[in-house]
């Protein structure tokens, strides 16, 4: 089993894969503590072993270094999260893939701006909405005759599938939203309150209401943004998940 050190902000969804597979291979996967985002991934000795100085980041304890949230999470996992066979393998890294290129990008047009993190954007909002449905849709078709997304038990591909979806169902998937999509909401629920995911992400709330973007509560993130640290958190915030980041 793997053991080490991964470096990340608090509330990094990208490290809860990782943090979440940890949990169930039963391995020593602990968080570098007093790590600040934008000082100490960005000293020298940091970017020494992770020369793009991004997170997460992860170092194995015999001192072999791995980036990419996927990579690490897949580092750390057991073989039953890998897949059983050659095929499950490559259905899991199907599922990976789909997370990152039609459930982030969307979910962070959609998510940011009411959260202040980015303006909002109306036309680039709906889209995303619609594009969040697409993928919805896909996954409500799966999931209708399955429990877990590849085989018969969990493996990374809901791991990381449900990481990808927190920020969705937390803020803005409400009740009159996720209706639809009743096998994707059962499988997500049965996922989050896996003992290894729960002792990751803690007691989930479902959205109750559609967040939505207000120019005060902009105007104030950007105030408070004016802080050199704060304002390089919110674009890393941005860029790393739209652009794939770490």
């Amino acid at each position: 089993m793997a053991s080490g050190t991964l470096y990340t902000y608090p509330e990094n969804f990208r490290a809860f894969k990782a943090l979440i597979a940890a949990q169930y291979a039963g391995g020593n996967v602990k968080t570098a503590p007093g790590f600040v985002f934008g000082e100490t991934n960005k000293s020298e000795s940091f970017l020494k072993k992770f020369p793009l100085g991004k997170v997460p980041a992860f170092e194995s304890s015999d001192g072999k270094y791995i980036t990419e949230s996927n990579a690490i999470a897949y580092y750390v996992a057991n073989a039953q999260l890998r897949g059983a066979n050659e095929l499950e393998k490559a259905q899991i890294l199907q599922w990976l893939s789909f997370a990152d290129s039609e459930i982030l990008p969307a979910s962070c047009t959609w998510v940011f701006p009411t959260l202040g993190i980015m303006q909002f954007n109306k036309q680039a909002s709906e889209r995303a909405k619609e594009e969040v449905k697409a993928a919805l849709q896909v996954l409500n078709t799966h999931l209708l005759t399955k429990t877990y997304l590849v085989g018969e038990r969990i493996t990374l591909a809901d791991v990381c599938v449900c990481c990808t979806l927190l920020h969705l169902y937390q803020y803005v998937l409400d009740p009159s939203f996720r209706k639809p999509y009743q096998n994707v909401n059962r499988w997500f629920t049965t996922i989050i309150n896996q003992p290894q995911v729960k002792s990751v992400i803690g007691n989930f709330k479902l959205c109750e209401k559609m967040a939505e973007f207000d120019p005060k509560k902009f105007a104030e993130v950007q105030a408070k943004s004016q802080d050199h640290s704060s304002r390089k958190q919110s674009a890393y915030l941005y860029l790393a998940a739209t652009k794939g980041g770490a």
